[in-house]
Formats: C-alpha cells, sequence, structure tokens
C-alpha cells in the first residue's frame, strides 16, 4: 500500500495543478475555491431544506429537567461552576458527566425567546448539524479527493432520516456536539499527518495539540465519543497506510484521555443525582447482541422505515426471533463481503472497522438505558459507510467502469441522477417523521402506533397526560405499562400515584404495596403510602410509613413534615414541634412547615 501521500485516491497525488513557469496553477485558480464553494453551498442548502421545519417543532421527549431546569435556565459562573466542578457524582444530570453539553444548552437561554420557545435549542441543533456535514464533506474530499463526490455523500448524510433524533431532540445536544469536535479531531490528525510528510515534523505539533484538544472536548460533550482514538488507528491502517510503532506512540495522550473519560463516565453514571443506571449484558448473549446491533443498524440506514427513538430489546434476545435472525444474517453477510473484498483493497474493512468501532459503546454491551439501539447512535459511525463509498466513487468518478463499458461522462450523469434521487428520498421520510415533532402528544401517538408494547412510551404518555392536567387517560396509561412489565417498580408508582390524584385510594394503596414488595426501602413508596392511608383516615398507619421514609432518607425533610402534621392532628404539639423544627432544619425555606411551626408556639405561648 503507498503512502497517503502516493496513494492514487489522494488528492495529493491528483488533483494538485501543474505550476506554470510564474509558479501559478494553469488556468484553476478560482474553480481551486469555487468548486468547494458551491458544492458546500448545494449540500448546507439541501440540508438546510430539509430541516427548516425543525424550529417550530414543539415536541419534548424526555428532557430531563437539566436541560432546561432552573440552573440551566439562568447563565452564569455559578452554574458554570457547578456544572463542570460536578465530575464524579453530578446532582444535575441522570447520567454521565457532560459539562459542554449543557454549557451549550444554557448559552441559548441568553436568548430571551428561550423562556418560553424551542426555537434557540433547535436553531443551535440545526447549526451544528450543518457544521457536521460540511466537515464531513471536507474529511472526504481531505482523504479522497472529488468534491462532487464528497458533497452528494454529505447530502445524502445531511437528509438521512436516521439522524432526525439528534437535530430535534433537546436532550440530544450532546450528540450533535460531541460529533462536531470529533470530526474537527479527525481533520486536525489529518493535516498534522500532511505536515510531519512535508516537513519531517517541523510544526506539526500545532496540529496535533488541536486534535487532542478537539478530542477532549467531544469527551466533554459525551463520552460515547470514546473510540475516536481508535478511529485514528482505523485511518492509519487505511487510506493514511502509517500504521506502525510511531503510529501507536502518537496515540498515547489520547489513550490517556480516553482512559480518564471512561472512568469518569462510568462512576458519574452510577453516582448521578437523579439515579443514573448502568448494566452489562451477560457474557453468552455478548456476541448476539453485537451480531442484532450491527445488523439492526445496517439495515436502518439502507430501509430507514417505521422510525421510533429507541428501541427496546427484543423478546426473546435469541435465533428463534426471526427479527434476530434477519439481523444476524445481515451483520454475518456484510462481514462476508467484507472479508472478500480484502484481497482487492482495503477500503471496506477500514470503513467497517470505522462503523464498528465508533457505534461499540452504544451496542446494548453496557446498557445506560432500556433500549437496545437507537437512531442517534449511528450519527457518528455512519461516516464508516461513507468512506468506502467515497475511494470507491473516486475511482470510478475518475477512470470509469471498464467492466460495463461505462465512460467518465455517462458514469458521472448516472452517479448523479441516482444520487440526487436518492436524497430526495431520504428527506421527504426525514420530513415525514420530523411532522410527528409538532408537539409531544402527536410524537408519542406516533410512537405508539409504531411500538404498541413499548411500556416506556406508554409511561411517557401518561407523563404526557399528568403535564395536560388529564390524570383519569394518564392512569389508563400508567396500567398499560404495569401490564407490559410489572417488575419495574416505578410504574406501579405511577399507577398509584395517578390513582391517588383521582382520589381511587383503594387501587393507590394496592400500587404502593406492590412497589414497596419490589423495593422495600424506596422511602418514596412509603411516603406515597403513608400520604394515602392518611387520605384513608388510617393516621397510625400513615406514622409507621412516614417514620420509615424518615429513616430511610434522614436529609428528607418531607417526612418530618408529614409526622409532624400528623402530631399536630393528635394534640402532640412538643413533638410536633421538635418535628417542624427537623423540616425546617433540612429545608430551610418551607413555607408550611415554618406558619405551622409559629402557629404552634404562638398557641403554646397563649394563657389557659
Amino acid at each position: 500500500m503507498a503512502p497517503w501521500s502516493a496513494c492514487p485516491s489522494s488528492p495529493l497525488a491528483t488533483e494538485n495543478p501543474t505550476p506554470n513557469e510564474s509558479g501559478r496553477p494553469q488556468g484553476r485558480g478560482v474553480a481551486l475555491w469555487l468548486t468547494p464553494v458551491l458544492v458546500l453551498a448545494a449540500v448546507l442548502g439541501g440540508v438546510l431544506a430539509t430541516y427548516g421545519r425543525a424550529l417550530a417543532a414543539r415536541a419534548q421527549y424526555m428532557d430531563d429537567k437539566f436541560y432546561l431546569g432552573p440552573l440551566i435556565r439562568h447563565p452564569s459562573w455559578g452554574a458554570l461552576k457547578t456544572i463542570f466542578g460536578e465530575v464524579l457524582a453530578p446532582s444535575l444530570v441522570n447520567g454521565y458527566y457532560q459539562p459542554l453539553a449543557q454549557v451549550s444548552i444554557m448559552l441559548d437561554f441568553l436568548d430571551p425567546a428561550a423562556a418560553s420557545s424551542l426555537v434557540p435549542f433547535h436553531r443551535t441543533a440545526l447549526l451544528l448539524h450543518l457544521l457536521n456535514v460540511a466537515l464531513i464533506v471536507v474529511l472526504l474530499h481531505r482523504l479522497f479527493g472529488n468534491w462532487l463526490g464528497a458533497g452528494l455523500l454529505g447530502l445524502l448524510y445531511g437528509v438521512h432520516p436516521l439522524n432526525a433524533d439528534a437535530v430535534l431532540w433537546v436532550a440530544e445536544r450532546k450528540t450533535v456536539l460531541s460529533t462536531a469536535f470529533a470530526l474537527a479531531s479527525l481533520l486536525f490528525y489529518l493535516a498534522y499527518v500532511r505536515r510531519a510528510a512535508e516537513t519531517g515534523g517541523r510544526g506539526a505539533w500545532k496540529s496535533y495539540g488541536a486534535a487532542l484538544l478537539a478530542y477532549a472536548c467531544a469527551l466533554l460533550s459525551k463520552p460515547t465519543a470514546l473510540p475516536v482514538v481508535a478511529l485514528l488507528l482505523v485511518l492509519d491502517y487505511w487510506p493514511l497506510a502509517r500504521l506502525g510503532r510511531r503510529t501507536l506512540l502518537e496515540k498515547v495522550p489520547f489513550l490517556v484521555l480516553a482512559m480518564l473519560s471512561g472512568g469518569v463516565a462510568l462512576a458519574s453514571q452510577v453516582h448521578s443525582g437523579q439515579g443514573g443506571t448502568m448494566e452489562y449484558v451477560k457474557y453468552s448473549y455478548l456476541p448476539l447482541t453485537v451480531l442484532y446491533g450491527v445488523g439492526f443498524y445496517l439495515l436502518k440506514v439502507v430501509w430507514p422505515a417505521g422510525l421510533v427513538s429507541d428501541y427496546p430489546y427484543p423478546s426473546p434476545l435469541g435465533l428463534s426471533n426471526p427479527e434476530v435472525l434477519g439481523c444476524a444474517i445481515i451483520a454475518l453477510g456484510a462481514g462476508v463481503a467484507i472479508a472478500l473484498s480484502v484481497r482487492r483493497t482495503r477500503a471496506y474493512l477500514a470503513g467497517g472497522l470505522f462503523l464498528l468501532v465508533a457505534i461499540f459503546p452504544t451496542l446494548g454491551l453496557i446498557r445506560f438505558t432500556s433500549a437496545i439501539t437507537t437512531n442517534r447512535s449511528m450519527y457518528l459511525p455512519m461516516v464508516g459507510i461513507l468512506l468506502p463509498l467515497q475511494w470507491q466513487l473516486t475511482g470510478w468518478w475518475r477512470h470509469g467502469i471498464g467492466a460495463l463499458r461505462l465512460g467518465r461522462r455517462a458514469l458521472r450523469v448516472t452517479v448523479l441522477g441516482l444520487g440526487v434521487a436518492l436524497a430526495v428520498a431520504g428527506a421527504l421520510a426525514t420530513l415525514r417523521y420530523e411532522a410527528h415533532w409538532s408537539d409531544t402528544l402527536t410524537l408519542l401517538r406516533y410512537y405508539l402506533g409504531e411500538q404498541p408494547r413499548d411500556w416506556r412510551l406508554h409511561t411517557r404518555m401518561g407523563n404526557e397526560w399528568i403535564a395536560r392536567g388529564d390524570h383519569r387517560s394518564a392512569l389508563q396509561e400508567f396500567r398499560i405499562a404495569v401490564s407490559l412489565n410489572q417488575s419495574w417498580t416505578e410504574n406501579h408508582l405511577n399507577v398509584g400515584r395517578a390513582a391517588f390524584t383521582l382520589g381511587d385510594y383503594a387501587e393507590a394503596a394496592q400500587a404502593f404495596t406492590t412497589a414497596l414488595a419490589q423495593t422495600p426501602r424506596d422511602w418514596r413508596a412509603h411516603m406515597l403510602m403513608g400520604m394515602t392511608r392518611e387520605r384513608q383516615g388510617s393516621l397510625e398507619d400513615a406514622m409507621q410509613e412516614f417514620q420509615t421514609a424518615a429513616r430511610l432518607a434522614p436529609r428528607a425533610a418531607m417526612p418530618h413534615f408529614k409526622i409532624a402534621t400528623i402530631l399536630g392532628q393528635q394534640g402532640r404539639r412538643a413533638e410536633a414541634v421538635e418535628e417542624y423544627e427537623q423540616t425546617l432544619l433540612r429545608e430551610p425555606g418551607h413555607a408550611e412547615a415554618r406558619m405551622a411551626l409559629d402557629a404552634l408556639r404562638a398557641g403554646a405561648s397563649q394563657p389557659p
């Protein structure tokens, strides 16, 4: 394999104009800058036209309070210090450490419109998506040349419906932001390689440092960017053809950052203040999980139908399930095809490795969510599919396909026509999917139409009904969620809360009893059961539940407040005063406790 600078598909070998005696390009000065400008303008124009409706999207989907919550809503140096300072146990995020994503959302609140509109958030996400598309086009051209081919593939990427969630979902700012830094890291690394080859290493450290800094920023935006260090090695293997001991040593600083980020991500996910979760897949399921995930994603790239944001684990996860078997066959078929191509070229092996490495953190081997696959997980890995396509397209573009007797001109017309047709089809599919994001209720109804047995969607629909004040509809959704998954305690708590609000204390008590049987140390369940018993007139039972909650959650103020309320009703003033004081000790701003305490003290000071 020839070195990159001499590779036939390299722009350095084929697209540099031949200078004339004056040292200037012969008639190509304007084309050198006009072609990329026109290509990028056309590509970004097509992407912008596809996502223009995104600015009006009003749907919110699991946008946890840390994205749109009080601290983020008021940008300040104090908020910035809190966001970056909470490393191993973040209290603002339901999951891993991602400070740059939080800061990005916070900066959107500098626009006064953000107080009542999602437009500022969608605008930033769309700009980042446009930037990512431009970076991909430049990356493809830097590796293989051919602006038109790179632009065509960049357009197909930019309008692909599988990428829509990353643009439309406020909570996925981390995906588009992290990918922007990851792509910048790849491009800076290519600049370093080129500079090192031209100068023997003099001055190349600037590009290297920029690549390392961009990688760090990608990790601080979303730790799933961790495989970028391995992606650099894939590029070293092909098309740079420089893989060796030196290139391995070059990655040591990247590897150090990766190890630090991985450790922080695992710790922060487990200890996050909003109950982050993490599970490991059983070893016996590892091969099938990988095959299913890879096959599923490849299928969705080629045929993006029936899209939802998160896809639950197939039941059963075994080859007896036609869905699992089909995806495994697709993955194995792709692997066999790649293996057969290695004799001719490394291109498809490198592209497959790029995709597999980039997607590895989200294949469900370590589960941060209850989903096995998600659309947004392909946002960066899809670039791996583009690399061999651009290499193949560039070769055809320059030489035609002799076996088919298809010359360069005929081939270019054919490729452009087919590419534009695919781009239009992708844009139309994205527009149809995008229309469901008009509001949250419309989006959830669409998702439930595609995945009617996904209990998580019924739970989210129930929460949406609660936000709209329709607790009866919410209760119906929560009941369905329980019927689909009785092992998740939160489903029972949701049924109990909705039934309690509607005054059906018998159903609420039954739901909380089931929840406590599953998680007897859940202080929230004890609180809810106590409130239910209180409404049913059983004050002693309620007192026992509140006391248990106070013991399980010693820093919580509400259990002490409820204990004090019952003590006051029983005429036990001195004990009630003590409990109200305990409430205020834990929550000094508790207005009801302050008023009740003042009333008790005033009553005690009155003469009998």
